[in-house]
């Protein structure tokens, strides 16, 4: 029989609203600190047993909640972030669902003690009775969350061990305390201190959290106008991981995973990372709020930008450029080149905003990031010492002239050559040694790219493919029909769901036309047209140059070696070769004394 329509009772609607919000005992974890933040705490406590699946405990020094307001706040859809949709398009504060600390209570037992400085005493409520009473307790709010998913046994089968479910409780803290390094925390585990992250700079925090090795191949990064920002650290090539394990990328101080932000990410560093290498990083974008819907999923994981494609050619030239300047060297804060800034008029936003916040931190508490004192890269110490220099062609053989004293060359001057495969040369600190076939590979692969910009070589088919699409596709590929053609594609609409392929970018031209296309479509619903050209583009360019550069074992004279030496020094991105490996290493005399003990 067919059952009738009815009203879900309040419980199971909660319950229901639970199940998107509140996953495992992170979810709850983040929840309560991005409340915290909101409240503009200057410290944070938090206490898990067993993983948080029995016990959670968050305690803040913020502002707290008025006693007469208690009620509410364990009440589904009550909030004091929003009012209106003009405050939902325009929200800056990491929660405004009012559906976090309802859905908590729907599937565990919640006890919340709050005081305001207006308060003589603090307050207490619990889901159980939701009767208010006085307690002891400091200015700001104490949250204590027992035995999640008691009431959804089902729910409760879903955890993991006490061990996995705490790894990712900790994940959430991290990510919250990288955003928020004005705020200090303090965490707790079965009863046992394990972190303390004193208040500080986003450098400190970063140094404290994500260790040695972050600290040591951290670039600095701060670029970008009033309308849009990036700023953080991004890691150098040579640094990278076989996975995505340390990428923590925020918007407006919101941790979100971003197939925009992603893929400009991607894009930027497939020039010096082989395979499927990840870089480590932590930024920030700030944008204005109205230029990006943060309202797209219910965990506010997810964001949707205005404008993508602004936003993707935005964070993949500010990484680009900076990684250009070589590994190694900070970067002052400094305005990204303008044709890389996105226009006001490019996101074409109707409403006038305050702009982002710069730096880190919430809006009460600007905490500026510190950069190191920036080293001068080797194209610029060049630059300094000498006021420029004459690149060599690479279309000729290296130069067999005797070059002019070179004591005040970044790299130096040759001395000789090693095995065949490594150039020895000295300079002003003590020796470089440079893998020859590395960095000739990334002489020729920059200049390759440099004549590639020039124009887009076309092959047309001697054989059109005729390829099936969606109605979706065909919609994509209509709306870029000039930029198609701009990239080298001539595609015709065939019919409904047919379209025709005539012609392919000359460099693209050992791939299948169908598949480039789909790969293409792809794209384009992603991030825009630029990413399948991009990537092809690179991995043609680099053969090319692998091929081409000297050979192992090749015998150079030395002014061939001091030739390659001065190529190195006018090219960008030559720390590293085409595969993100180190094309040169430096020994200073201090190293050197270190090996022969000298001064002991």
């Amino acid at each position: 029989m067919r059952n009738p329509i009815r009203t879900l009772p309040d419980q199971l609607i909660s319950q229901i609203a639970a199940g998107e919000v509140i996953e495992r005992p992170s979810a709850v974890v983040k929840e309560l600190l991005e409340n915290s933040i909101d409240a503009l705490a200057q410290t944070i406590d938090i206490r898990l047993e067993e993983g948080g699946t029995v016990r959670i405990v968050i305690a803040d020094d913020g502002q707290g909640i008025p006693s007469a307001e208690l009620q509410l706040a364990l009440t589904r859809h009550a909030t004091s972030k929003i009012f209106s949709l003009e405050d939902l398009e325009s929200v800056m504060t990491m929660g405004f669902r009012g559906e976090a600390l309802a859905s908590i209570a729907s599937v565990a037992k919640v006890s919340l003690s709050t005081r305001t400085v207006n308060d003589a005493h603090a307050f207490v409520i619990d889901n159980s009775s939701f009767e208010i009473k006085p307690s002891a307790g400091d200015v700001g709010t104490r949250i204590e969350v027992q035995d999640l998913f008691f009431n959804t046994p089902a729910r409760r089968k879903f955890l993991k061990s006490s061990a996995t479910e705490f790894s990712h409780c900790l994940e959430a803290i991290r990510r919250c305390a990288l955003a928020n390094p004005q705020v200090g925390f303090s965490v707790w585990h079965n009863g046992k201190p394990l972190y303390r992250w004193s208040a500080g700079s986003l450098e400190q925090r970063a140094d404290d959290i994500l260790g040695i090795e972050f600290h040591a191949a951290k670039l600095g990064l701060n670029v970008g106008s009033e309308l849009i920002q990036l700023e953080g650290f991004i890691g150098a090539p040579t640094a990278s991981r076989a996975r995505a394990d340390q990428q923590y990328i925020f918007v407006n101080h919101r941790f979100v995973k971003d197939k925009v932000i992603n893929h400009a990410i991607r894009s930027a560093y497939q020039d010096v990372l082989h395979g499927d290498r990840q870089p480590i990083l932590l930024l920030n974008l700030a944008i204005q709020p109205d230029l990006v819907d943060v309202n797209v999923h219910p965990s506010k994981i997810e964001v949707r930008f205005r404008d993508g494609r602004a936003v993707h050619q935005f964070v993949y030239h500010s990484i680009k450029e900076r990684l250009s300047h070589g590994a190694g060297q900070s970067q002052p804060t400094h305005t990204a080149p303008s044709e890389f800034v996105p226009s006001p008029q490019s996101f074409t936003s109707s409403n006038s905003v305050a702009a982002p916040q710069s730096s880190f931190g919430p809006r009460v508490f600007q905490q500026a990031i510190h950069f190191p004192k920036p080293d001068n890269s080797i194209k610029e110490s060049m630059q300094q010492l000498l006021g420029g220099i004459n690149n060599h062609s690479l279309h000729e053989p290296l130069s067999t002239s005797q070059p002019q004293e070179m004591d005040t060359y970044p790299l130096g001057h040759a001395i000789a050559q090693i095995a065949g495969i490594y150039i020895l040369a000295q300079n002003q600190f003590g020796l470089v040694l440079v893998d020859m076939h590395a960095a000739h590979e990334r002489v020729l692969y920059e200049k390759l790219k440099a004549d590639l910009d020039h124009q887009i070589a076309i092959q047309t088919l001697l054989v059109p493919v005729v390829l099936n699409v969606s109605h979706l596709e065909i919609s994509l590929l209509s709306d870029n029909q000039s930029l198609l053609k701009d990239l080298g594609f001539d595609i015709s609409m065939m019919g409904p769901e047919e379209i025709c392929i005539r012609s392919i970018p000359a460099l693209l031209n050992k791939a299948d036309p169908g598949l480039l296309v789909r790969s293409l479509i792809h794209d384009l619903e992603d991030v825009g047209s630029s990413g399948v050209v991009d990537s092809a583009k690179h991995e043609r360019l680099a053969s090319k140059a692998c091929h081409a550069a000297v050979r192992a074992h090749r015998i150079l004279t030395l002014p061939e070696m001091n030739a390659l030496l001065r190529q190195m020094e006018s090219t960008d991105r030559a720390d590293q070769c085409n595969h993100g490996r180190p094309t040169w290493i430096q020994l200073s005399v201090q190293d050197l004394d270190k090996f022969f003990l000298r001064g002991r």
